[in-house]
Protein backbone atom coordinates (compact mmCIF):
# COMPACT_ATOMS: atom_id res chain seq x y z
CA UNK A 1 0.00 0.00 0.00
CA UNK A 2 1.78 3.40 -0.67
CA UNK A 3 2.17 6.50 1.46
CA UNK A 4 -1.06 7.85 0.32
CA UNK A 5 -3.64 5.60 0.29
CA UNK A 6 -2.14 4.93 3.74
CA UNK A 7 -3.21 7.88 5.53
CA UNK A 8 -6.85 7.58 7.46
CA UNK A 9 -7.47 11.42 8.11
CA UNK A 10 -5.11 14.48 7.03
CA UNK A 11 -5.72 17.62 8.19
CA UNK A 12 -4.08 21.20 7.16
CA UNK A 13 -4.25 23.95 8.97
CA UNK A 14 -7.70 23.63 9.56
CA UNK A 15 -9.35 26.69 11.32
CA UNK A 16 -12.37 27.87 12.78
CA UNK A 17 -13.72 31.32 13.47
CA UNK A 18 -17.24 32.44 14.54
CA UNK A 19 -18.29 35.73 14.33
CA UNK A 20 -19.76 37.14 17.90
CA UNK A 21 -22.22 40.00 17.56
CA UNK A 22 -22.77 43.01 20.24
CA UNK A 23 -26.21 42.54 19.78
CA UNK A 24 -29.44 41.66 16.79
CA UNK A 25 -29.02 44.77 15.28
CA UNK A 26 -25.42 44.37 14.83
CA UNK A 27 -26.48 41.40 13.72
CA UNK A 28 -28.95 42.48 11.36
CA UNK A 29 -27.14 44.97 9.83
CA UNK A 30 -23.46 42.75 8.82
CA UNK A 31 -26.21 40.06 7.04
CA UNK A 32 -28.06 43.01 5.08
CA UNK A 33 -24.84 44.80 4.55
CA UNK A 34 -21.68 42.97 4.09
CA UNK A 35 -19.26 46.17 4.33
CA UNK A 36 -20.70 46.61 7.84
CA UNK A 37 -18.31 45.50 9.88
CA UNK A 38 -19.24 47.08 13.11
CA UNK A 39 -20.40 45.42 16.11
CA UNK A 40 -18.50 42.17 15.97
CA UNK A 41 -15.93 40.72 16.82
CA UNK A 42 -14.24 36.96 15.49
CA UNK A 43 -13.45 34.19 17.89
CA UNK A 44 -11.16 31.36 16.53
CA UNK A 45 -12.09 28.07 18.12
CA UNK A 46 -8.99 26.97 15.94
CA UNK A 47 -6.06 28.06 14.55
CA UNK A 48 -4.27 26.02 11.53
CA UNK A 49 -4.42 22.88 12.96
CA UNK A 50 -2.59 20.23 10.94
CA UNK A 51 -1.53 16.42 11.38
CA UNK A 52 -1.95 12.69 9.80
CA UNK A 53 -3.32 9.71 11.61
CA UNK A 54 -2.25 6.45 9.41
CA UNK A 55 -4.58 3.50 9.01
CA UNK A 56 -5.20 1.70 12.23
CA UNK A 57 -3.61 4.21 14.54
CA UNK A 58 -5.03 6.11 17.75
CA UNK A 59 -5.12 9.82 18.62
CA UNK A 60 -5.91 11.04 21.52
CA UNK A 61 -6.88 14.92 21.52
CA UNK A 62 -6.95 16.70 24.68
CA UNK A 63 -6.79 20.16 26.76
CA UNK A 64 -8.89 22.43 28.39
CA UNK A 65 -12.31 23.03 27.99
CA UNK A 66 -12.51 25.68 25.22
CA UNK A 67 -9.20 24.20 23.34
CA UNK A 68 -11.22 23.72 20.31
CA UNK A 69 -11.24 19.67 20.81
CA UNK A 70 -15.08 19.46 20.36
CA UNK A 71 -14.87 21.52 17.24
CA UNK A 72 -11.88 19.65 15.14
CA UNK A 73 -13.95 16.32 15.98
CA UNK A 74 -17.09 17.96 14.41
CA UNK A 75 -14.83 19.29 11.41
CA UNK A 76 -13.46 15.73 10.86
CA UNK A 77 -16.73 14.30 11.25
CA UNK A 78 -18.27 16.29 8.44
CA UNK A 79 -20.83 18.03 10.82
CA UNK A 80 -19.05 21.52 10.71
CA UNK A 81 -17.41 23.22 7.78
CA UNK A 82 -13.80 24.91 8.65
CA UNK A 83 -13.40 28.46 7.96
CA UNK A 84 -10.25 27.19 6.23
CA UNK A 85 -7.74 24.69 5.83
CA UNK A 86 -8.55 20.90 4.39
CA UNK A 87 -9.38 17.91 5.27
CA UNK A 88 -9.33 14.51 3.65
CA UNK A 89 -10.99 11.01 5.13
CA UNK A 90 -10.01 7.97 3.63
CA UNK A 91 -12.84 5.06 4.71
CA UNK A 92 -16.77 5.01 6.63
CA UNK A 93 -16.81 7.03 9.37
CA UNK A 94 -18.64 6.77 12.79
CA UNK A 95 -18.67 9.22 15.09
CA UNK A 96 -19.92 9.67 18.77
CA UNK A 97 -20.37 13.32 19.67
CA UNK A 98 -23.12 14.69 21.61
CA UNK A 99 -25.10 12.09 23.35
CA UNK A 100 -28.11 11.04 21.42
CA UNK A 101 -26.96 13.03 18.34
CA UNK A 102 -27.90 11.18 15.31
CA UNK A 103 -31.28 10.15 16.92
CA UNK A 104 -34.72 10.98 16.59
CA UNK A 105 -36.33 11.32 20.24
CA UNK A 106 -39.54 10.16 18.50
CA UNK A 107 -38.39 7.19 16.74
CA UNK A 108 -38.37 3.64 18.82
CA UNK A 109 -34.70 2.57 19.51
CA UNK A 110 -34.86 -0.06 16.64
CA UNK A 111 -35.64 2.16 14.26
CA UNK A 112 -33.05 4.62 15.32
CA UNK A 113 -30.58 1.95 14.59
CA UNK A 114 -31.99 1.29 11.39
CA UNK A 115 -31.65 5.09 10.56
CA UNK A 116 -28.50 5.29 11.78
CA UNK A 117 -27.01 2.30 10.17
CA UNK A 118 -28.55 3.79 6.93
CA UNK A 119 -26.85 6.92 7.48
CA UNK A 120 -23.60 5.23 7.84
CA UNK A 121 -23.91 3.61 4.21
CA UNK A 122 -24.83 -0.05 4.73
CA UNK A 123 -27.73 -1.35 3.57
CA UNK A 124 -31.34 -2.54 4.97
CA UNK A 125 -30.69 -6.21 4.56
CA UNK A 126 -27.15 -5.46 6.72
CA UNK A 127 -28.56 -3.60 9.16
CA UNK A 128 -31.09 -6.11 10.01
CA UNK A 129 -28.47 -8.82 9.41
CA UNK A 130 -26.22 -7.38 12.58
CA UNK A 131 -29.34 -6.08 14.50
CA UNK A 132 -29.53 -9.04 17.01
CA UNK A 133 -25.98 -8.19 17.83
CA UNK A 134 -26.37 -4.34 18.28
CA UNK A 135 -29.48 -5.00 20.47
CA UNK A 136 -27.29 -7.93 22.36
CA UNK A 137 -24.44 -5.13 22.98
CA UNK A 138 -26.98 -2.71 24.20
CA UNK A 139 -28.35 -5.02 26.67
CA UNK A 140 -31.41 -2.63 26.98
CA UNK A 141 -34.03 -5.00 26.92
CA UNK A 142 -37.51 -4.39 25.69
CA UNK A 143 -37.03 -0.38 25.58
CA UNK A 144 -35.03 -0.98 21.91
CA UNK A 145 -39.01 -1.11 20.69
CA UNK A 146 -39.68 2.60 22.81
CA UNK A 147 -38.97 5.98 21.90
CA UNK A 148 -35.74 7.30 22.33
CA UNK A 149 -36.96 10.20 24.04
CA UNK A 150 -38.24 7.86 27.19
CA UNK A 151 -34.64 6.71 27.26
CA UNK A 152 -32.13 7.53 30.01
CA UNK A 153 -28.75 8.89 29.40
CA UNK A 154 -27.02 5.95 29.72
CA UNK A 155 -29.46 4.06 27.42
CA UNK A 156 -28.84 6.54 24.70
CA UNK A 157 -25.19 6.27 25.07
CA UNK A 158 -25.39 2.36 25.22
CA UNK A 159 -27.61 2.18 21.93
CA UNK A 160 -25.43 4.83 20.23
CA UNK A 161 -22.25 3.38 21.00
CA UNK A 162 -23.72 -0.32 19.79
CA UNK A 163 -24.83 0.99 16.51
CA UNK A 164 -21.65 3.07 15.56
CA UNK A 165 -18.72 0.27 16.57
CA UNK A 166 -20.97 -2.73 15.42
CA UNK A 167 -21.33 -1.04 11.84
CA UNK A 168 -18.03 -1.69 11.21
CA UNK A 169 -16.54 1.48 10.58
CA UNK A 170 -12.98 1.93 9.48
CA UNK A 171 -12.41 5.36 11.62
CA UNK A 172 -14.15 6.07 15.19
CA UNK A 173 -14.64 9.15 16.47
CA UNK A 174 -15.56 9.49 20.04
CA UNK A 175 -15.65 12.58 22.14
CA UNK A 176 -16.71 12.30 25.77
CA UNK A 177 -19.26 9.45 25.05
CA UNK A 178 -18.46 6.78 27.65
CA UNK A 179 -18.30 9.20 30.80
CA UNK A 180 -21.90 8.60 30.95
CA UNK A 181 -23.39 5.20 31.80
CA UNK A 182 -22.23 2.33 34.20
CA UNK A 183 -19.61 0.97 35.11
CA UNK A 184 -19.52 -2.27 33.91
CA UNK A 185 -20.70 -1.18 30.56
CA UNK A 186 -17.89 1.15 30.14
CA UNK A 187 -15.72 -1.74 31.03
CA UNK A 188 -17.66 -3.54 27.97
CA UNK A 189 -16.71 -1.12 25.68
CA UNK A 190 -13.28 -0.40 26.27
CA UNK A 191 -12.41 -3.99 26.03
CA UNK A 192 -14.61 -3.46 22.18
CA UNK A 193 -12.37 -0.60 21.57
CA UNK A 194 -9.43 -2.59 22.24
CA UNK A 195 -10.38 -5.63 19.33
CA UNK A 196 -10.64 -3.01 17.19
CA UNK A 197 -8.25 -1.43 17.44
CA UNK A 198 -6.04 -4.84 17.05
CA UNK A 199 -8.40 -5.28 14.06
CA UNK A 200 -7.05 -1.87 12.44
CA UNK A 201 -9.99 0.26 13.54
CA UNK A 202 -8.54 4.01 13.38
CA UNK A 203 -9.54 5.96 16.88
CA UNK A 204 -9.61 9.53 17.36
CA UNK A 205 -10.37 9.95 21.31
CA UNK A 206 -11.51 13.30 23.35
CA UNK A 207 -11.27 12.87 26.97
CA UNK A 208 -10.75 15.02 30.27
CA UNK A 209 -9.68 11.42 31.56
CA UNK A 210 -5.73 10.82 31.01
CA UNK A 211 -5.98 7.40 32.33
CA UNK A 212 -8.47 6.74 29.29
CA UNK A 213 -6.23 8.36 26.89
CA UNK A 214 -2.91 6.53 27.98
CA UNK A 215 -4.93 3.14 28.29
CA UNK A 216 -6.32 3.64 24.49
CA UNK A 217 -3.89 6.19 22.46
CA UNK A 218 -0.20 5.79 21.62
CA UNK A 219 -0.01 9.47 20.88
CA UNK A 220 -2.01 12.48 21.54
CA UNK A 221 -2.82 15.95 19.56
CA UNK A 222 -2.78 18.42 22.73
CA UNK A 223 -4.70 21.66 21.57
CA UNK A 224 -4.30 24.97 23.81
CA UNK A 225 -6.89 27.86 22.87
CA UNK A 226 -7.45 26.28 19.33
CA UNK A 227 -4.04 25.95 18.24
CA UNK A 228 -1.96 22.73 18.28
CA UNK A 229 1.21 22.85 21.19
CA UNK A 230 2.04 19.21 21.11
CA UNK A 231 1.89 16.14 18.85
CA UNK A 232 3.82 12.87 20.03
CA UNK A 233 3.72 10.35 22.52
CA UNK A 234 0.46 10.28 24.79
CA UNK A 235 2.70 10.10 27.95
CA UNK A 236 4.39 13.16 26.98
CA UNK A 237 1.45 15.08 25.79
CA UNK A 238 -0.55 14.20 29.30
CA UNK A 239 2.70 15.64 31.24
CA UNK A 240 2.19 18.66 29.18
CA UNK A 241 -1.50 19.12 29.51
CA UNK A 242 -1.14 18.38 33.03
CA UNK A 243 1.85 21.07 33.62
CA UNK A 244 -0.59 23.91 31.71
CA UNK A 245 0.07 27.25 34.11
CA UNK A 246 -3.05 29.52 35.15
CA UNK A 247 -5.66 27.10 34.86
CA UNK A 248 -8.12 26.66 38.07
CA UNK A 249 -8.49 22.94 38.69
CA UNK A 250 -12.29 22.05 38.50
CA UNK A 251 -13.79 21.83 41.66
CA UNK A 252 -14.37 17.61 42.28
CA UNK A 253 -18.50 17.11 43.49
CA UNK A 254 -17.39 15.14 45.64
CA UNK A 255 -20.62 13.73 46.87
CA UNK A 256 -22.29 13.44 43.33
CA UNK A 257 -19.24 11.47 42.87
CA UNK A 258 -20.57 8.76 46.22
CA UNK A 259 -24.02 8.78 44.58
CA UNK A 260 -22.93 7.31 41.47
CA UNK A 261 -20.88 4.65 42.76
CA UNK A 262 -24.03 3.88 45.15
CA UNK A 263 -26.42 3.75 42.79
CA UNK A 264 -24.17 1.22 40.50
CA UNK A 265 -23.94 -0.68 43.68
CA UNK A 266 -27.73 -0.91 43.91
CA UNK A 267 -28.13 -2.05 40.72
CA UNK A 268 -25.41 -4.46 41.19
CA UNK A 269 -27.12 -5.68 44.31
CA UNK A 270 -30.69 -5.92 42.36
CA UNK A 271 -29.57 -8.32 40.14
CA UNK A 272 -27.37 -10.59 42.82
CA UNK A 273 -29.49 -14.18 42.87
CA UNK A 274 -31.30 -14.56 46.50
CA UNK A 275 -31.86 -11.37 49.04
CA UNK A 276 -29.62 -10.13 51.23
CA UNK A 277 -29.12 -12.83 54.09
CA UNK A 278 -28.90 -12.48 58.04
CA UNK A 279 -26.08 -11.31 60.21
CA UNK A 280 -23.28 -13.54 61.04
CA UNK A 281 -21.02 -14.87 63.39
CA UNK A 282 -18.00 -12.61 64.33
CA UNK A 283 -15.77 -15.22 64.11
CA UNK A 284 -13.83 -15.39 60.50
CA UNK A 285 -11.74 -17.79 59.25
CA UNK A 286 -7.73 -17.10 60.05
CA UNK A 287 -6.85 -19.12 57.32
CA UNK A 288 -7.52 -21.64 54.33
CA UNK A 289 -9.15 -24.52 55.17
CA UNK A 290 -11.43 -24.13 57.95
CA UNK A 291 -14.48 -26.01 57.58
CA UNK A 292 -18.17 -24.90 58.60
CA UNK A 293 -21.36 -25.31 57.85
CA UNK A 294 -23.24 -23.26 55.78
CA UNK A 295 -25.90 -21.58 57.76
CA UNK A 296 -27.57 -19.14 56.67
CA UNK A 297 -27.44 -17.14 59.31
CA UNK A 298 -23.48 -16.26 59.46
CA UNK A 299 -23.85 -14.93 55.83
CA UNK A 300 -22.84 -11.67 56.46
CA UNK A 301 -25.72 -9.26 55.99
CA UNK A 302 -23.63 -6.28 53.77
CA UNK A 303 -22.23 -9.35 51.83
CA UNK A 304 -21.49 -8.09 48.21
CA UNK A 305 -22.32 -11.50 46.57
CA UNK A 306 -24.15 -14.16 47.59
CA UNK A 307 -26.23 -17.25 46.92
CA UNK A 308 -28.77 -19.52 48.89
CA UNK A 309 -26.96 -22.64 49.83
CA UNK A 310 -30.11 -24.66 49.03
CA UNK A 311 -29.99 -23.24 45.25
CA UNK A 312 -26.27 -23.53 44.78
CA UNK A 313 -25.81 -26.55 42.58
CA UNK A 314 -23.65 -27.26 39.63
CA UNK A 315 -22.46 -29.22 37.25
CA UNK A 316 -19.12 -29.67 39.38
CA UNK A 317 -20.94 -29.86 43.31
CA UNK A 318 -18.82 -27.02 43.80
CA UNK A 319 -20.10 -23.50 44.54
CA UNK A 320 -19.09 -20.03 45.84
CA UNK A 321 -21.75 -19.19 48.33
CA UNK A 322 -20.62 -15.51 49.90
CA UNK A 323 -18.19 -13.02 49.17
CA UNK A 324 -17.28 -10.65 51.79
CA UNK A 325 -15.29 -7.46 51.42
CA UNK A 326 -14.25 -5.66 54.34
CA UNK A 327 -11.62 -2.92 55.08
CA UNK A 328 -8.98 -2.77 57.59
CA UNK A 329 -11.41 -2.06 60.62
CA UNK A 330 -13.39 -5.70 59.86
CA UNK A 331 -16.05 -3.68 58.37
CA UNK A 332 -18.02 -4.56 54.92
CA UNK A 333 -16.57 -1.79 52.59
CA UNK A 334 -16.10 -1.20 48.90
CA UNK A 335 -14.16 2.01 48.96
CA UNK A 336 -10.53 2.60 50.35
CA UNK A 337 -8.00 4.92 50.42
CA UNK A 338 -4.87 4.09 48.18
CA UNK A 339 -2.55 2.20 50.00
CA UNK A 340 -4.45 0.84 52.40
CA UNK A 341 -6.14 -2.88 52.69
CA UNK A 342 -9.13 -4.30 51.51
CA UNK A 343 -10.12 -7.99 52.88
CA UNK A 344 -12.14 -10.39 50.38
CA UNK A 345 -13.44 -13.30 52.60
CA UNK A 346 -14.66 -16.30 49.98
CA UNK A 347 -17.00 -18.58 51.16
CA UNK A 348 -17.72 -22.15 49.07
CA UNK A 349 -18.22 -25.85 48.94
CA UNK A 350 -16.00 -27.96 47.48
CA UNK A 351 -17.42 -30.95 46.14
CA UNK A 352 -16.67 -34.35 47.59
CA UNK A 353 -13.58 -36.19 45.83
CA UNK A 354 -12.48 -32.73 44.48
CA UNK A 355 -9.51 -30.54 44.96
CA UNK A 356 -9.77 -27.00 44.12
CA UNK A 357 -8.42 -23.66 43.96
CA UNK A 358 -9.27 -20.23 44.99
CA UNK A 359 -8.79 -16.99 42.72
CA UNK A 360 -9.33 -13.32 42.74
CA UNK A 361 -9.00 -11.23 39.85
CA UNK A 362 -8.86 -7.54 39.83
CA UNK A 363 -9.86 -5.65 36.65
CA UNK A 364 -9.19 -1.78 36.15
CA UNK A 365 -12.29 0.21 34.44
CA UNK A 366 -10.40 -0.34 30.59
CA UNK A 367 -11.41 -4.07 31.22
CA UNK A 368 -7.42 -4.96 31.77
CA UNK A 369 -6.80 -7.07 34.50
CA UNK A 370 -4.59 -5.45 37.18
CA UNK A 371 -3.67 -8.45 39.42
CA UNK A 372 -4.64 -12.50 39.78
CA UNK A 373 -3.67 -14.43 42.63
CA UNK A 374 -5.23 -17.83 44.05
CA UNK A 375 -4.31 -20.75 46.46
CA UNK A 376 -2.14 -22.72 43.71
CA UNK A 377 0.51 -19.61 44.20
CA UNK A 378 0.98 -20.15 47.87
CA UNK A 379 0.48 -24.10 48.04
CA UNK A 380 -3.14 -23.84 49.85
CA UNK A 381 -5.18 -26.37 48.25
CA UNK A 382 -9.08 -26.57 48.67
CA UNK A 383 -9.48 -30.45 48.81
CA UNK A 384 -12.90 -32.59 50.18
CA UNK A 385 -12.43 -36.24 50.34
CA UNK A 386 -15.31 -38.43 51.97
CA UNK A 387 -17.55 -35.42 51.42
CA UNK A 388 -18.22 -32.26 50.33
CA UNK A 389 -16.29 -29.34 52.67
CA UNK A 390 -17.06 -25.79 53.04
CA UNK A 391 -14.00 -23.63 53.14
CA UNK A 392 -13.49 -19.82 54.14
CA UNK A 393 -10.67 -18.08 52.06
CA UNK A 394 -9.14 -14.80 53.15
CA UNK A 395 -7.40 -12.84 49.84
CA UNK A 396 -6.06 -9.52 52.03
CA UNK A 397 -5.38 -7.33 49.66
CA UNK A 398 -3.28 -4.04 49.64
CA UNK A 399 -4.51 -1.65 47.23
CA UNK A 400 -1.26 -0.23 46.09
CA UNK A 401 -2.75 1.05 42.95
CA UNK A 402 -3.97 4.35 41.14
CA UNK A 403 -7.16 5.95 42.39
CA UNK A 404 -10.10 5.05 40.25
CA UNK A 405 -13.09 2.21 40.12
CA UNK A 406 -12.30 -1.46 39.29
CA UNK A 407 -13.91 -4.90 39.77
CA UNK A 408 -13.25 -7.92 41.36
CA UNK A 409 -14.36 -11.46 40.19
CA UNK A 410 -13.77 -14.70 42.38
CA UNK A 411 -13.09 -18.32 40.60
CA UNK A 412 -13.09 -21.67 41.59
CA UNK A 413 -11.43 -24.70 39.48
CA UNK A 414 -8.75 -26.93 39.04
CA UNK A 415 -4.73 -26.45 37.27
CA UNK A 416 -4.00 -27.88 34.87
CA UNK A 417 -0.83 -26.90 33.81
CA UNK A 418 1.19 -23.80 35.09
CA UNK A 419 -0.35 -20.48 34.42
CA UNK A 420 -3.38 -22.46 33.50
CA UNK A 421 -6.80 -24.13 34.98
CA UNK A 422 -10.53 -24.89 34.34
CA UNK A 423 -12.91 -23.01 36.11
CA UNK A 424 -15.57 -24.90 37.43
CA UNK A 425 -17.57 -22.00 39.47
CA UNK A 426 -17.46 -18.03 39.23
CA UNK A 427 -18.71 -14.97 40.62
CA UNK A 428 -19.05 -12.85 37.43
CA UNK A 429 -17.21 -8.93 37.96
CA UNK A 430 -18.57 -7.60 41.32
CA UNK A 431 -18.58 -3.92 42.12
CA UNK A 432 -17.17 -1.67 41.78
CA UNK A 433 -14.70 -1.00 43.92
CA UNK A 434 -13.26 2.55 44.86
CA UNK A 435 -9.51 3.52 45.30
CA UNK A 436 -9.45 7.06 46.29
CA UNK A 437 -6.72 9.99 46.78
CA UNK A 438 -7.34 13.77 46.20
CA UNK A 439 -4.05 14.26 44.40
CA UNK A 440 -4.90 17.70 43.96
CA UNK A 441 -4.14 18.42 47.68
CA UNK A 442 -2.46 15.18 49.03
CA UNK A 443 0.86 13.62 48.06
CA UNK A 444 0.49 10.51 46.74
CA UNK A 445 2.49 7.51 47.87
CA UNK A 446 3.85 6.96 44.07
CA UNK A 447 2.12 8.10 40.83
CA UNK A 448 1.11 5.67 38.00
CA UNK A 449 -1.12 2.40 37.90
CA UNK A 450 0.88 0.70 40.15
CA UNK A 451 2.59 1.24 43.54
CA UNK A 452 5.69 -0.78 42.36
CA UNK A 453 8.17 -1.26 45.79
CA UNK A 454 11.35 0.89 45.40
CA UNK A 455 13.49 1.82 48.11
CA UNK A 456 14.92 5.42 48.03
CA UNK A 457 18.56 6.11 49.79
CA UNK A 458 20.93 8.96 50.22
CA UNK A 459 24.46 8.86 50.09
CA UNK A 460 26.37 11.65 51.70
CA UNK A 461 29.71 11.23 50.97
CA UNK A 462 32.01 12.82 47.97
CA UNK A 463 31.61 11.35 44.38
CA UNK A 464 35.33 11.28 42.98
CA UNK A 465 35.33 13.48 39.99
Amino acid sequence: MSAVNDIAISARNVSKCYRVYDNQRSRLLNAVWPRYDGGAQEVWALKDVSFELKRGESLGIIGRNGGGKSTLLEILSGTLTPTSGDVKISGRVSALLELGSGFNPEYSGRDNVILNGLLLGLSRDDILDRFGEIEAFAEIGAAIDRPVKTYSSGMVVRLAFAVQVLCDPDILIVDEALSVGDFFFQQKCFARLRRMRHEGLTLLFVSHDMGTVRDLCSTALYLMKGRAVFRGDSNLAIKQYLAEEHVEPAAIDRAAAADDVAAVTAEIDSQADGQPGARPDDQRAAQSGQQRAPQADTLIEHALWRRDPSNAATESGDALLAIIVTDSTGRPATTVRMGERLTVEVRCRVASGMTRHASLLLKNRYDQIVTCRGTYAVGMPLSANGRDEYRTVRFDVECAIEAGLYSLMVALGEVTTPNRGQISEESGWLGPITVQWDYETQPAPFLGMFGVPITVSLENRDVAR
